[in-house]
This record gives structure tokens, sequence and C-alpha cells, in this order.
């Protein structure tokens, strides 16, 4: 819900804070107090369009702020966030807009920049405005085939129906694929085998690279390696003059001598003698190690060149043994796929018309599913239409039928005749205003359960229209405040009766400056306002009667 419209230097709005309740809500005010700048701002902070004329006169930027509490986050916002990679914080998401002198906009989610069309986008699941055409998802027709579905109860046919779809999609692509020019098919053959007779020529082996380096450093350095082992087995076992294994046995004969003298000493013999051991076996293998240690000098030249055919082969395949590995296996499987296209081809065909069939047959009994819900849909759009004050109103959901798609084979539109004599158009070119928003009505509340958007905004909604027909139309939006959170703009009492909460704006004019400001109503402020809207005034009368139609809404 719109927990919070903070408008800063926005046309004669100086700095104003709204906090919003759930429910219902209404604004009121005298003509030309400020209620469509309000809802003006809101629509910016959503994403719609602006102009810098809209800057309050002296201010060099106008900035919009609205603080959304998402309690329940909607399908279509979910995907746009995680698209986005916007975090929610607290269940909060703070959109924001500025407007400079200079035409500069800046939009702001939850303090990431993101573009105005993103901005319209995240507004669109949030904020329904009705009486701005750009902020009414009913009007988009993705939003009316996804109602119409949700209404019929059909999301899983259209959801397993999108898949076929996709996999017939992703099938008609390897199809196209294969059947491409042939000579540039043999031309890609006949380049894929000399790859991998190279390849596999070369015999590769996993970590033979490493093991090539690693004997090759060994045979670089045998010389060097022979005169160090041999020169350390010498210190330690055939020095000309005493050696190190020599030294020990002598040190180790004084220390047993010294034990028979003193049982202190066993420790330091016993530590000796370990060494003894230990220095003989390094001797030893040592001698064993120069023994055997023989190489061929042309093995040298023959790692080199192994090492210089894997190099070659690591700049056209990939970037070491199992990287090029990898690729021999790709290119092979893209082998066959040539030398069996005419096989692969039948088989790809017989799989799309599988698809194809089984995806029409589907779509077919989704069309059948959706006329029926429409029919019944319709019918209680105009009940309500009718009982809305718009008796000849007509309101018919259009099915055409389409090339078969993710949604099936066919496209919805929502039609409406408001008046005796006029054609059914599409909502979308049906006159704005009063008319419209009250439409717009009949429509959320036929969708009241289907409908993911958590506010509702009408402005004008009771143009012309007064006495029984407003009394149902603040009814009808009490009904609807009761799922989502509704913002209504009225001049009507009943409808402001009706609300959970009243917001008056008002406008304050100075010597050089007008402003406007906002303020919530309750108790003997809220009557006065709704004596107001009776009866033009405040008198004992009009208070009375506001009195009373506070009483019965509550």
């Amino acid at each position: 819900m719109l927990e919070t419209l903070h408008i800063r230097d926005y046309a004669i709005i100086e700095d104003l804070r709204v906090e919003f309740e759930s429910g219902f809500n209404v604004l009121t005010g005298e003509t030309g107090a400020g209620k469509s700048i309000v809802v003006g701002a809101l629509g910016l902070a959503l994403g719609a369009r602006a102009s810098s004329e809209s800057i309050r006169s002296g201010a060099h930027k106008a900035a919009v702020e609205v603080v959304i509490r998402l309690d329940r986050l909607p399908p279509g916002l979910a995907t746009l966030l995680e698209e986005l990679d916007i975090p929610l914080d607290d269940n909060q998401l703070i959109l924001s807009r500025t407007i400079a002198a200079d035409g500069r906009n800046r939009a702001l989610a939850n303090g990431r920049a993101i573009p105005v069309a993103t901005l319209a986008a995240i507004g669109d699941e949030l904020v329904d405005l009705h009486g701005q055409h750009e902020h009414q998802s009913l009007l988009r027709p993705e939003c009316q085939i996804r109602l119409l579905d949700a209404y019929a109860g059909v999301e899983d046919a259209v959801s397993e129906i999108a898949g076929l779809v996709g996999k017939m999609n992703r099938v008609a692509a390897d199809i196209k694929r294969l059947e491409s020019d042939d000579r540039d098919r043999a031309r890609q053959a006949d380049f894929l085998r000399h790859e991998l007779e190279e390849i596999d020529a070369a015999g590769l082996a996993p970590g033979e690279e490493e093991e090539l380096r690693e004997r090759l450093h060994l045979i670089t350095n045998a010389e060097t390696i022979h005169r160090l082992a041999s020169s350390a087995y010498a210190a330690l076992y055939e020095s000309e003059g005493v050696s190190a294994v020599d030294v020990l046995a002598e040190a180790l004969k004084n220390l047993e001598e010294l034990e028979q003298i003193d049982a202190s000493f066993r420790e330091q013999a016993k530590q000796v003698g370990e060494a003894r051991i230990g220095m003989e076996l390094v001797a030893a293998e040592l001698r064993r190690f120069t023994s055997r240690m023989e190489f061929d000098p042309e093995e040298i030249n023959s790692l080199n060149a192994r090492l210089s055919l894997i190099s070659g082969l690591k700049r056209k395949f990939g970037q070491d043994i199992s990287a090029i590995l990898e690729y021999r296996d790709k290119a092979a499987a893209a082998l066959a796929d040539y030398e069996n296209r005419d096989a692969r081809l039948e088989s790809l065909r017989a799989e799309h018309q599988r698809l194809l069939a089984l995806a029409t047959d589907k779509a077919d009994t989704l069309s059948t599913a959706r006329r029926a819900a429409a029919k019944k849909m319709d019918r209680k759009a105009l009940d309500i239409l009718r009982s809305l004050d718009m008796p000849n109103a007509r309101f018919e959901t259009n099915l055409e039928p389409v090339e078969l798609g993710v949604h099936g084979v066919d496209r919805i539109t929502f039609m409406l005749s408001a008046n005796a004599g006029e054609p059914l158009k599409p909502l979308r070119q049906v006159a704005s205003g009063g008319e419209i928003s009250r439409i717009m009505l009949a429509l959320k509340t036929v969708f009241a359960e289907q409908d993911t958007v958590p506010t509702l905004v009408f402005d004008e909604i009771d143009a012309g229209i007064g006495g029984t027909t407003a009394r149902r139309v603040s009814e009808t939006l009490a009904e609807l405040a009761d799922r989502r959170q509704v913002l209504c703009i009225t001049h009507l009492a009943q409808i402001a009766a009706m609300a959970k909460a009243h917001f008056v704006v008002r406008k304050q004019e100075g010597e050089n400056v007008t402003t406007a400001n906002v303020n919530e109503v309750s108790g003997s402020d809220r009557e006065k306002e709704i004596a107001r809207l009776l009866d033009g005034s405040v008198s004992g009368a009009s208070l009375k009667h506001a009195k009373a139609l506070l009483a019965e809404s509550r």
C-alpha cells in the first residue's frame, strides 16, 4: 500500500508530506485547491511524463517520493525487482523522481538509479491511477488477458501452452539451422573433420602437459642434480677425511659408554643413534638415485617438440588440454549433426508437428474456457456498470483468433459502449474523466480476486452523478477497499463519508505566493468538510446532514 507521499517544489506545493491509511482514503477540497496537483505528483513518482514547467516558481527542481509497503509482492513486481537486483528493506519500496529546470530527470528505486521507463514499469505494478491513461493497467492488452485467465482459473493451462510453444520454437530454430545452405554445411563438415583429425592425431591425455614440463625440467638440470646428489652422498659416507656417518658413529660410541656410567645420557644416545640410522638411509637413497640416473640428450628435443605441438593446439582450440578435449567433443557432436542431417531433420519435423498438434489442441480447449468465462464476466461487469448510473452501457470481451503463441490462440480486448447508439470500442479509446473512472471501478470490482495491483486511485469518479448513484459508487468503492487500498478524489459528500481516512486539500494565498497543503481531518473538522461538500457552506442543516451521513457509513 501507499504509505507516504512527499512532494517538494511541485506546482503550488512547497513541501508536503501525506501519510495514507490502508483501505478507503478520500481527498476533498474546493475547486482549484490542488487535488489534481497531488494526483499529478503521485503519477510523477510512478513514471508519468514530466515537464520542467511543473517546477514551483522560484525553485530549481521539483521532487516527489513515495514509500510503498509491500506485505504481499505482486508477481510482476517480484520479477522486475529480481531482474534489477533491487532488494526490499523491511518490505518497503521507496520510489523518487526529481525534475530539474534544465529538463533533466532522475529516478530512484530504493536509492538505486533507474531509467524513467523502468520506474513506470514498477509503478504499473503498484498503483492504478484512474483518470490518467498511462497508469491504468486494465487498458493494457497483456493485463486484460492475464485477468481473464485468472477469472477463468486457467493459469496452469496457459503456462503449459507457453512451455509447449517454447519447445516448439526451439525445435523450429534447429530445423532452420539444419536447412541452411548445403554448400556451407559441406564446407563446415570438412573443416570439423580436419580439426578432429588434428586433435586425435596428437593423442592428448589430461595432465600430460604438466608431466612433460616436470620431466623437461628434471632432464635440463640433470648434470647439476647428479653433482649435488653425489656431493651430498660423499659428505655423508665417502669423505676423504671423516664422513658425517663416521662422526656420528664415534659420537654414538662415546655416548653409549657415558650411558654405562650415567643413565641420564640414555636419551642423548638414543637420539644420536636414530640420527645415524636416518643419515644412513638418506645416503643409501642418494646412492640409488645417482646410480640409476640416466638421460638421453635427444629426449630434451622430443619433449620440446611435444610441448610445442600442445602449444599450437592450445592456440587453436583452448587454454589447456582439458579445454581442447572439450572442444573436440563439441566438434564431434556438430559433425554428427551435419552427417546425420537428413535423419535429424525428419526427427525434428516430426517433433515439431507433435508439439504443434498438442499445443493447438490445448489452446483450443483454453479458448473455449475463456469464452465461457468471458460471458459470465461480461454479465457481472454490466450489472455493476448499470448500478453506477450507466444504464445504456454495453461491455463485451472480444476474443479474436490469432496464430498460436505463448498465450494460446486468442487476442483479448475489453470492449465498451458507454452510451446508447455508440459502437463498442476498446477500453483505451473510451473518453477519459468520470465515465472511464466508473468503468474502471466496475471492472476492478469484477476482478477484485484476480487483480494484484495493491493501490487504486480514482480521480473524477463522481463527475455527473449524485443521489442514489453516488451512494452506490461510494458503497462499491468501500467494498473494493476491503481488498485493496483505495484513494479517491471526490466532490461528493456520500463518497467522502464512506472513507476510513479523510484528507482535505486547501490552497493558501499569501502576498506574493500561493501554496497548497493537505491535512487529515476527523471529528468535528471532518463533519464541517462533509457539510461543505453537501451545501457549499457550513450551516446547522448541513452539519446535521453530515453527521447523519457519517453515522450511516460507520
